[in-house]
Order: structure tokens, then C-alpha cells, then sequence
């Protein structure tokens, strides 16, 4: 397997990957509950009937990947993106979908019934969520130009969440995936390209544990506690796939997106052979990913 081939395939297991071990202790805020559950989560897990998932299976995505799920199998379909089609496909999911839905995708929704259209279609939300989505098309794009990744990630992110906050992450996201793909390195990359002010943050929380680094950070869904705490993982684990994906798990929260944005960062940087085989064996959506893999990305 080739370095960008092994990044690609790297970039979008990592994502799902990364997820799937989040989604056991989703929107647990409390770390303690965390240990005192499961351990140290180092497995898929049910995330259980009480919870926001109850009908979900160890391995399986969120409420988030089900939705970067959704864009994976309609790029495979169309081999080429479109902004309405896309929106049109995504809005088809919900009636008959059985898990979470979050704020955004319901006011969105809203939105389309009141005859909206892409041009305003997304809700005013500033979560990290929106722009967390965008591995399938990082993969699909890798040999574009960063310039045309950055656009259509933006797109995609504006459907569901228009604002200023997640077009700026949205932005960042694709243009460090977009040059990790292409060999740029890690903590370089992240430096010279995530806002200012999110970076300063995550700098300065870089002596603690991650589970207070994000606590002090913030655990919460918006970028403002979200981005910083990406950031941060991405520089203190960002050498190491399996500790960082743990640590984001254990650090409870909004787990989940930030796991599909960090798996995003690291799959890209250090390519599919640095995720542990078990998880890739155990993610219930590996055939899908492989099949969408197979297909020619130019």
C-alpha cells in the first residue's frame, strides 16, 4: 500500500474508528462514571439502554457518524459532490431513523419545511459536529487541491451548521487533513494552521492529563470548548493513534465529535497500519469503508 493510499484509507478509518470507541460513554460528563463503568475503555461498547444511543451495538457510529456514513455512501453512489443532492439525500434519513437527533439536524429540518435551500439551510449552530463529518470527502478529494477541499467542506458544514465558527473550523480541518494526506507533519501542520486563539488554549493545557486538560478546556458539543480540546489531543498524543483515541474517550463529553475530527487528523497523519487491527476488525462499518476505498479517487 502506498504512503497516500495508507493515509486515505488511514484518515477515514480513524474517523469511524475513533468514534465507535467514543460512542460506549457518549455524553458522559463525569469521567468517574467513565471508570467506574468500564475502566479504561480501550474496547467498542454498547452504550446501553439508558443512554442517548439506546439501540446502537458496540462498533457501531453515532448519531454524528451516522451522518458522515450518509455522505460516504452518497459520494460512492454519485462519485462526485453536490451540495443540494447531498442535502436532499441527508434530509431523506430522519423519518424513519431510531437514534439521536441533535438540535441542529431538527433545525434544520425546521428550516426545509419552511421551504429553505441551501443557500439557508442550516441551523445558526457553532458545534463542533458539523464540520466533524468531513473524512469521506477528504478521501474522495485527496488528489484535488486543498483550495477545492476547503470549499466543499465548507459546504457540507453549512448545510446543518451555519456559522462563522464552524466554517473557520470546517476550513482548518480540511486544509490540515488535505496536507497530512500529503505528508506534512503533524505538529507543524496543526501550529500553522488552527485560529490563533483555540491553539493558545490547547498550548497552555499541554502539561495536563487529557482528562484535565478538557475538563479545564471544556467537554461541552460547541467549538469554543470543542476545538481547543482537539487541539490538544492532536499535539500531547498525536505520536501515538491508540493512546490518543482512548484519552479522548476516557475524557467523557462530546466525545464522539471530537473523536471524528481527532481519528480524521491522526489516520491522516500516520496512515490505517497505526490503528489497531482489532478496532478495524470490530467497526461495524468496515465493508462500507472498504468498498468506498476501492473505488478510484480521481
Amino acid at each position: 500500500m502506498s504512503s497516500l493510499d495508507s493515509r486515505r484509507a488511514g484518515l477515514l478509518y480513524g474517523s469511524f474508528v475513533a468514534e465507535a470507541l467514543s460512542l460506549g460513554v457518549h455524553w458522559i460528563y463525569d469521567p468517574a462514571i467513565i471508570v467506574a463503568r468500564l475502566g479504561r475503555v480501550t474496547d467498542f461498547h454498547a452504550p446501553g439502554s439508558e443512554s442517548y444511543h439506546p439501540h446502537k451495538q458496540a462498533g457501531d457510529q453515532g448519531h454524528v457518524g451516522d451522518q458522515a456514513l450518509r455522505l460516504l455512501t452518497f459520494l460512492q453512489r454519485e462519485r462526485a459532490w453536490s451540495a443540494e443532492a447531498f442535502l436532499n439525500n441527508w434530509r431523506a434519513m430522519w423519518p424513519s431513523y431510531t437514534d439521536y437527533v441533535d438540535k441542529a439536524t431538527k433545525g434544520t429540518l425546521a428550516n426545509l419545511a419552511s421551504g429553505a435551500t441551501t443557500a439557508n439551510s442550516g441551523a445558526p449552530s457553532d458545534e463542533l459536529a458539523g464540520p466533524a463529518r468531513i473524512a469521506p470527502l477528504v478521501a474522495m478529494f485527496a488528489d484535488r487541491s486543498e483550495s477545492e477541499l476547503v470549499a466543499v467542506s465548507i459546504e457540507q458544514t453549512v448545510l446543518t451548521h451555519r456559522s462563522p465558527d464552524a466554517v473557520e473550523a470546517a476550513e482548518f480541518l480540511a486544509r490540515a487533513s488535505h496536507r497530512l494526506l500529503h505528508g506534512a507533519a503533524l505538529a507543524e501542520t496543526i501550529r500553522a494552521l488552527a485560529p490563533a486563539w483555540a491553539l493558545n488554549a490547547a498550548e497552555k493545557a499541554l502539561p495536563l492529563s487529557a482528562t484535565e486538560a478538557i475538563g479545564q478546556l471544556g467537554r461541552a458539543c460547541s467549538l469554543s470548548q470543542a476545538l481547543p480540546a482537539l487541539i490538544y489531543l492532536t499535539l500531547k498524543h498525536g505520536d501515538d493513534i491508540e493512546t490518543a483515541f482512548i484519552e479522548n474517550a476516557m475524557a467523557g463529553g462530546d466525545n464522539c465529535a471530537r473523536a471524528l475530527a481527532l481519528g480524521l487528523l491522526l489516520g491522516a497523519a500516520q496512515g490505517v497500519e497505526a490503528i489497531p487491527a482489532r478496532w478495524r476488525d470490530g467497526l461495524r462499518a468496515a465493508s462500507q469503508l472498504d468498498v468506498f476505498l476501492s473505488i478510484p479517487n480521481s
